[in-house]
């Protein structure tokens, strides 16, 4: 009797291939009508070019490389000709040892709060929060672009229902200290899975998301003789419903509060709603939203700007927006009005343009 044949072994399963190279590009474009105590008599424009670049390299291992270019008022060379810049804006190597934990080095994005993982392009309004208070930008401390250069421990649970970042920045400046900053995040509807977040995502999942953050900085606000240590606390919550033929909604609020010696700024606060239509009208839906957002500054001198201390400043915006095809078409038509005290008041009506490829 002949032996039974054996059978042939079980096929090598072969792990993924690296992914190619990865190459995208940005626009953010902006045209604005303002002017000093709300005369509304000149007009400005400015834009925004995001070169992106990334790529994993072998199992485990992946790299980002992006470039950031400007053009508009704050980019000039003092004669009046076309001016502008391009930059480093990311560069980072990755290393996925597990979901759970992830390795980031180099410049980056600042783990911060929710608006800094979303910036303006991955958000509903069309400025980001905190730049238009008079003097510094409110928030928490970043860097250009909310990038800077450091490392990053950073991991998911569940898919991405849970996400903790903890990090130490500010490490090019051999001369002063480093800036360590961290946050958790839930997501108690649907998971939010990868490094980033969005503060909206257009009706595509339904969401309730709570995060906390912190910054600390050893003598990062000193006082007169040098010494005085920066802390920030934070805390954020988004919740977005798709009502289906009822149209998408989204509410947003964080607080913001600002401990150190020489800091202009004792706490600050932003709320917001929108509403997106369910049907398209014309070849995209309409999306209203207004915005709040609060300051209050300390007796810190000097205070913030021309605007003095233990005074509120407030900004309100309404906005339409036209999402033709989510982030990555969309306008924006709207106007921002901004009162400070009894030194500063400004009004400014925009219109904006995002492109996303």
């Amino acid at each position: 009797m002949a032996a039974p044949a054996e059978e042939p072994p079980p096929p090598v399963e072969e792990a993924p291939a690296p992914k190619p190279l990865s190459v995208g590009a940005w626009a953010h474009l902006g045209t604005y009508l303002n002017g000093p105590d709300s005369k509304m008599n000149r007009v400005a424009a400015d834009g925004e070019l995001d070169l992106l670049f990334s790529a994993d390299l072998i199992e485990g291992f992946g790299m980002t490389a992006n470039l950031v270019g400007y053009y508009g008022p704050g980019a000039t060379d003092g004669y009046g000709a076309h001016a502008g810049g391009i930059n480093i804006m990311d560069l980072h190597g990755k290393i996925a040892i597990d979901d759970a934990f992830n390795i980031w080095i180099g410049r980056m994005l600042v783990p911060s709060d929710r608006a800094n993982f979303s910036g303006y392009w991955f958000a509903a309004p069309w400025f980001y929060p905190g730049q238009h208070f008079a003097g510094p930008p409110v928030g928490p401390r970043q860097g250009p672009q909310g990038r800077n250069d450091g490392v990053t421990i950073w991991g998911q649970a569940a898919g991405g229902l849970f996400k903790y970042y903890a990090g130490a920045y500010n490490l090019q400046n051999t001369a002063g200290t480093a800036l360590f900053s961290g946050r958790l995040n839930i997501s108690l509807i649907n998971p939010e899975p990868g490094y980033y977040h969005s503060s909206t995502y257009y009706g595509g999942k339904d969401l309730l998301a709570i995060g906390i953050g912190g910054q600390f900085q050893k003598d990062g606000s000193p006082d007169a003789m040098g010494e005085g240590d920066y802390s920030e606390f934070n805390a954020d919550i988004l919740f977005e419903k798709n009502f289906g033929e009822g149209g998408v909604l989204d509410l947003e609020g964080a607080f913001y509060k600002y401990m150190g010696e020489s800091e202009p700024v004792d706490h600050s606060f932003l709320v917001l709603a929108s509403w997106m239509t369910a049907d398209e009208i014309g070849i995209g839906k309409i999306q209203p939203l207004v915005r709040f957002q609060s300051a209050k500054t300390t007796d810190t001198v000097p205070p913030m700007g021309p605007f003095p201390a233990e005074e509120t400043s407030n900004i309100f915006e309404g906005q339409i927006g036209y999402i033709i095809d989510s982030y990555a078409t969309r306008f924006a038509l709207g106007f921002l009005y901004q009162k400070a005290g009894d030194a500063i008041e400004d009004t400014q009506l925009y219109l904006g343009l995002q492109l996303q490829k």
